[in-house]
Parts: structure tokens; C-alpha cells; sequence
């Protein structure tokens, strides 16, 4: 199984996660507020871990000319069906990040890269094959937005279980999701992150379990392959505290 074909199965689920005020795009969009200030209305912006399409699709409703790219099938189908009940234009690409420059046309003035996805990246070559393939679809001066977890401080507390605060309903239909955390001895061993979605539904109660894996690494790992793919100016950002235990990495 790819790196990103787990998603595949999830696809169809994967709103669960997400709260209401999550799957309209606001979070995101209020947490990268300032570089979309920053760079005017009129830019052309790729998300290239589009997964279901939230973010793009919020995007696109404020005026945004956006594409997405995800790396399954199954989350580009989820996004495509949300794009189309959205009433919005998003070209939509199935591609990982190494071959964006085949099958997206730029260039783009900023690419967004949230949700913990660079964590699939399996070793520090592919990660350098990544960001080269996503500086190849920026122009000259544009930027690229990544955030991602802190495994370190993760691994330091090692909590097993991550249950949502609340259920949410939808369509008449209850569901509570469950992280359940498993940590190798070695910070460099892929690290499985088992999501369990329990639904109530009439009464009845059933859980579907996505097993996720994930491969930690430093920050300055990621620092070092962005150099060496030609970005310069850096932007370290630690977003610890109020329950974020996440990097946001600003680089052009």
C-alpha cells in the first residue's frame, strides 16, 4: 500500500473528523490569514493536500483562482463531489508532490501543504523529491506553507488515546472519533495512528477502524531538504499550547 492509497478507504468518512466550523474551511482559512493578506486576492493558489477538498473549495468561494492535488484517488473523488455541490471551480489533480510539475500547470504564487500530510513522506530522499517538485510549480518569489506535527514533543508524551470532545450528527447519524497512538521504541520507525470512527446509528452502535501511518521527523530535516531545493527564506513558526502541539513553516 502507497503512502497516500490508506486514504483511499477513509475517503468517504473522512468528514468525521472535522467539526462543522472545520469543514467549512474557516480554520484554515483564519490560520493562514496572514499570508493570504500578504499576498493580495489576485494570486493563483495550489493545495497539493487538497485531501476532501476543504480548504480549496474555501478558497475558491472567496474569489480565489485554486487547484487542488491529493495523492488518493478515493480523497480527489470526495473533493470533486464537494467542489461540484459547492457550485465552485477547482481543477482537481491525483498525483504525489514529486509530480506535480506533470500533471498541475503553474506556476503559482502560494502552495499550501497542511494537514500533517508531508508526515507520509517515508525518508529524507523522497522528502527532497517532494519540495522539488512543489518549488518546480511556484514562480520565482512565491511561497510555500507547510505545517506539521511535533513528533518530538508527541513522543515525549506519549499519549495513547485521543478521543473528540463530542459526537458529531449528521443525516441522522452520530459518530465519535478516537485516535489511538502507537509509538515504536525508534523516533525514525513509521508510527501507526489507528483512527476509530464508533457510529450510533438507531441505537446501534459500530466502529470502523483506518489504520495511518506516519514517518516522524525533525524540523531541521525538513528545513535542510527545503534549502537544498532552492528556498531561501525561511519561516519557523511553533504553535505549541491551546491544544496545538504543531510547526508552521513558512518558505519562499
Amino acid at each position: 500500500m502507497s503512502a497516500m492509497s490508506q486514504y483511499d478507504e477513509f475517503a468517504v468518512n473522512y468528514h468525521w473528523l472535522y467539526s462543522d466550523y472545520v469543514s467549512s474551511g474557516k480554520l484554515a482559512l483564519q490560520q493562514n490569514e496572514d499570508v493570504l493578506k500578504d499576498a493580495g486576492p489576485k494570486v493563483r493558489i495550489l493545495d497539493c493536500s487538497c485531501g476532501i477538498g476543504t480548504f480549496a473549495i474555501a478558497l475558491a468561494k472567496l474569489g480565489y483562482e485554486v487547484s487542488g492535488s491529493d495523492g488518493s484517488p478515493g480523497m480527489i473523488e470526495q473533493a470533486e463531489l464537494a467542489a461540484r455541490n459547492a457550485n465552485v471551480d477547482v481543477p482537481l489533480k491525483c498525483c504525489t508532490w514529486e509530480d506535480l510539475p506533470a500533471h498541475v500547470t503553474g506556476p503559482f504564487d502560494l502552495v499550501f501543504c497542511l494537514g500533517n500530510a508531508i508526515g507520509h513522506i517515508r525518508n529524507g530522499e523522497e522528502m527532497f523529491r517532494s519540495v522539488q517538485g512543489i518549488r518546480a510549480v511556484l514562480r520565482s518569489g512565491g511561497k510555500l506553507v507547510i505545517d506539521f506535527l511535533n513528533w518530538e514533543q508527541i513522543r515525549k508524551e506519549k499519549t495513547r488515546f485521543t478521543p473528540y470532545p463530542q459526537w458529531r450528527e449528521r443525516a441522522g447519524q452520530r459518530c465519535l472519533p478516537i485516535y489511538v497512538w502507537n509509538f515504536p521504541e525508534r523516533f525514525e520507525d513509521a508510527h501507526t495512528i489507528e483512527v476509530l470512527l464508533v457510529f450510533d446509528s438507531d441505537g446501534r452502535v459500530s466502529v470502523r477502524s483506518y489504520p495511518i501511518v506516519y514517518y516522524p521527523f525533525r524540523v531541521e530535516e525538513l528545513i535542510e531538504r527545503l534549502r537544498s531545493a532552492g528556498f531561501t527564506n525561511i519561516n519557523i513558526q511553533n504553535r505549541f499550547g491551546e491544544n496545538r502541539e504543531d510547526y508552521r513553516v513558512i518558505a519562499s
